[in-house]
């Protein structure tokens, strides 16, 4: 019977990886069975957290450019219908007077409210 001269090179190389592998001995297969393999709801949960997730950035990216887009469209509106708050009448400058309080300068009418609450 006549072998074919690949099958003759592929035996000799097939023996001579066997011989310089031969004392080389995989030992983690327990580990590695765990690991791909859990048992426990920890474990699973381990290897759920390991898990690699590959997200396509361009559907990602037209989303993120579409909620944008309508956030600033819808914004407008949103502004324009609430009732605003009731806002306490804010004192002109023209009628407010500044002072000086330890280095500092404050509006007298805020330094007096600030004493004031300090004092009680």
């Amino acid at each position: 019977m006549v072998k074919d001269p690949n099958e003759q090179e592929r035996a000799q190389m097939k023996r001579k990886l066997d011989e310089e592998l031969g004392p080389v001995r995989f030992t983690g297969q327990d580990r590695v069975l765990r690991q791909t393999h859990p048992r426990s709801l920890g474990s699973r949960l381990h290897a759920l957290w390991n898990k690699e997730l590959e997200i396509p950035l361009r559907p990602v990216g037209a989303l993120g450019a579409v909620l944008l887009v309508a956030a600033f469209a819808l914004n407008p509106l949103r502004s324009s219908e609430t009732p605003q708050p009731a806002q306490q009448p804010v004192q002109q400058s023209a009628h407010r007077e500044l002072i000086e309080a330890g280095g500092s300068t404050y509006w007298k009418d805020v330094y007096e409210q600030a004493v004031m609450k300090d004092a009680n």
